[in-house]
């Protein structure tokens, strides 16, 4: 089995609303916000009680990997074909002259054995949550717009905090590979067995956490802003103080063909890993 990978790509999503404007926003909604999460103990809460504390301007981390797989290959199959009636007893059939059986159910019929030359193609696209490495669908971000990272190790943008992956390429590769390598059905010989991983890119989106404190009852509550959409919720929270790890490319972006030894059918099988031509000095 071959299987090929595409270059990796780092990308940064370009926000559609400012930290202003989605403050505005949010301190207008943000009674409503709050009292959907803590109920009617903030029923009697005036605006005032909720205080914002801190403003995080942050990107977190996603991965969009795509694949596909093509496998081509020949299998044996009967088939049993119905004549015209009881009365035929043999056919002739690209000048091979054959027998007609009687059928347990239905009309009598004769008996053809060939190959049956086939190829079976899959194909798939998931995003994955670069902290917990879960699946999630943000695909709906394909058309945002964003730019490229030239270089992850350098990539510091002032007056935002960068949440690194804990989650590297090897781990969500794998699980796409998985979903694309499938058995084929009785196969007798496989003449081509390809696996191409399309797309491997991290992407970071940007995210505004606001926390207030309800002075009342010295509660806190975070609610964010998605900049790309608009999107309020609550029950974020703040990374500031907790996040791990550096962005460092070759430890970012770590497939190994040691990666596709659980997923390929079959121990032996040797897997040929084909890497695209990545300038690793970046």
């Amino acid at each position: 089995m071959d299987i090929y990978l595409a270059t990796e790509h780092t990308y940064h999503y370009i926000p559609q609303f400012s930290v202003d404007v989605a403050r505005d926003r949010v301190e207008q909604k943000k009674m409503n916000l709050v009292a959907g999460t803590v109920g009617a103990l903030f029923s009697r809460s005036r605006p005032e009680d909720l205080q914002l504390t801190t403003v995080e301007n942050r990107v977190e981390p996603f991965w969009l990997v795509a694949a596909s797989s093509r496998t081509v290959f020949d299998r044996a199959h009967t088939y049993t074909i119905p004549v015209g009636g009881i009365e035929v007893k043999r056919v002739t059939l690209l000048g091979q002259e054959l027998p007609v059986l009687p059928q347990p159910k239905g009309t009598p019929a004769f008996v053809l054995t060939g190959f049956e030359h086939c190829v079976q193609e899959l194909q798939t696209r998931q995003t994955f949550d670069g902290i917990t490495g879960t699946k999630v669908d943000l695909l709906k971000y394909a058309n945002s717009p964003k730019s490229e990272i030239e270089d992850i190790n350098t990539f510091a943008p002032e007056g935002i905090l960068v949440i690194p992956p804990q989650v590297k390429a090897n781990a969500v590769v794998r699980q796409v590979t998985a979903d694309v390598v499938q058995p084929v059905q009785n196969a007798q010989v496989i003449h081509e067995e390809r696996v191409d991983i399309e797309i491997i890119d991290l992407n970071f989106r940007p995210v505004y956490a606001f926390e207030y404190e309800w002075t009342v009852k010295n509660k806190k509550v975070v609610i964010e802003f998605d900049p790309l959409t608009g999107e309020m919720r609550t029950g974020g929270k703040r990374w500031s103080d907790q996040i791990k790890g550096l962005l460092t490319r070759d430890l970012i972006f770590d497939v190994t063909a040691d990666a596709f030894g659980t997923i390929v059918p079959g121990g032996s099988i040797a897997v040929k890993l084909v890497k695209a031509v990545v300038d690793r000095k970046k």
